[in-house]
């Protein structure tokens, strides 16, 4: 008998769940650092584009892992073994960040697709001694497996083709296990923990925009008007962004439209990515280091990806909130965009935070209040 943590009635993110959350976490500072350095106040195209192509390969170990965890984890010795050698091989893996597109892509791609194999023999464990209970193990693990034995097979190329046959893999990996989706609802996901473990990574992330800011006020020698403006400001989008996110979050632990996790967790790829830009834009905002056409790709590009990944769960579970909150994030965004071209980086960055105040006002104030969803919610919420 299948004896696992999946909907145990007082089931929360355990004690190894977190650990792992913090060195995926540390692995993305690392993988930030495209993000991080400025040349003559400029980020240039090609290190923006680096960032997704380094972070993406990052995220989908994260999120294989964590729907595992989430449907079969039982906190036995064996799992938490193979939990910590993918932490420790991850770790491994941003060491060859920093060149992965260079001398070092041959060892980043095949550690890759070494993680990605064990994260299959995960779900050939599952197989082995429960195949009459999940049947869709085995396709799941043939999945990864084809994804990874692509991915490593980008070491035969060279030039161009070495980087579309790697990403290939990722991508065949994602479509297989998309196709799934209808044989895994046989075990939907424990709703409420994997979105505890999507706002717990949010959260974390979150902090790496304290910190990025906490880093740039230590290097101010002098304090004026502006440096102040800055400061305030980033705190303040900071203040808004956790407000914008977690202040209707719990709602999706009962939506009934989350039944395989992929929506809520493929769009986190997008509000993750968009976190980490505005850290580094308030970051290099209050140092004053970046030029006004990078504060615009960054701010633009950042809001964005943190809009479209947190909006998109709600606009496909709640139906009612989808005309309300179309608008109201048209709105800020272009708010973002028109303050993007105010003379100073500083002012632009006040209109950022006065277009995520207006929509914090919004929700509070108009579309919570205002729309019933009871039935798109579980009945356990409603009571």
């Amino acid at each position: 008998m299948l004896q696992t943590l999946y909907n145990a009635p007082s089931r929360q993110a355990a004690w190894l769940e977190l650990f792992f959350d913090l060195v995926f976490v540390a692995v993305i500072g690392v993988v930030t650092h495209e993000l991080a350095y400025t040349q003559d106040g400029h980020i240039s195209a090609i290190q923006l584009l680096r960032f997704p192509l380094v972070f993406i390969p990052v995220w989908w170990i994260w999120t294989t892992h964590t729907l595992y965890s989430n449907r079969f984890d039982n906190n036995d010795r064996a799992h938490r073994a193979f939990a910590l050698v993918i932490m420790a091989l991850v770790v491994l893996l941003s060491t060859y960040e920093k060149n992965s597109y260079n001398e070092k892509f041959q060892q980043f791609a095949l550690l890759y697709s070494v993680i990605r194999v064990m994260l299959a023999m995960l779900y050939l464990r599952i197989h082995v001694k429960h195949k009459a209970e999940v049947y869709f193990a085995k396709e799941m693990m043939i999945a990864i497996l084809i994804g990874a034995v692509i991915s490593g097979s980008s070491i035969l190329f060279n030039g161009i083709s070495k980087f579309v046959v790697f990403y290939a893999g990722i991508a065949v990996d994602m479509g297989l296990q998309f196709m799934l989706c209808s044989k895994t609802k046989q075990f939907p996901v424990d709703r409420k923990h994997l979105v505890e473990r999507t706002g717990l990574l949010a959260l974390i992330i979150l902090g790496e925009s304290v910190i990025s800011m906490i880093n740039s006020l230590s290097q101010i020698a002098v304090w004026d008007n502006y440096a102040i403006a800055a400061a305030v400001s980033g705190f303040t989008i900071v203040w808004a962004i956790w407000w914008i996110y977690f202040d209707s979050f719990n709602k999706l632990e009962h939506a009934k439209r989350i039944t395989d996790g992929n929506v809520l967790l493929y769009s986190h790829l997008f509000l993750c990515m968009g976190l980490l830009m505005l850290a580094n834009l308030i970051g290099h905002s209050i140092k004053g280091n970046l030029d006004r056409e990078t504060f615009r790709m960054l701010a633009i590009t950042g809001m964005f990806f943190f809009y479209f990944g947190k909006q998109v769960i709600y606009l496909v579970c709640f139906p009612p909130f989808r005309k309300m909150l179309i608008t109201n994030t048209s709105i800020c965004l272009a708010i973002t965009i028109a303050s993007t071209y105010l003379p100073r980086i500083e002012y632009s960055l006040i209109g950022m935070t006065v277009a995520m105040l207006f929509y914090v006002y919004c929700v509070y104030n108009w579309i919570l209040p205002s729309k019933n969803i009871e039935a798109y919610m579980t009945q356990k919420s409603a009571v």
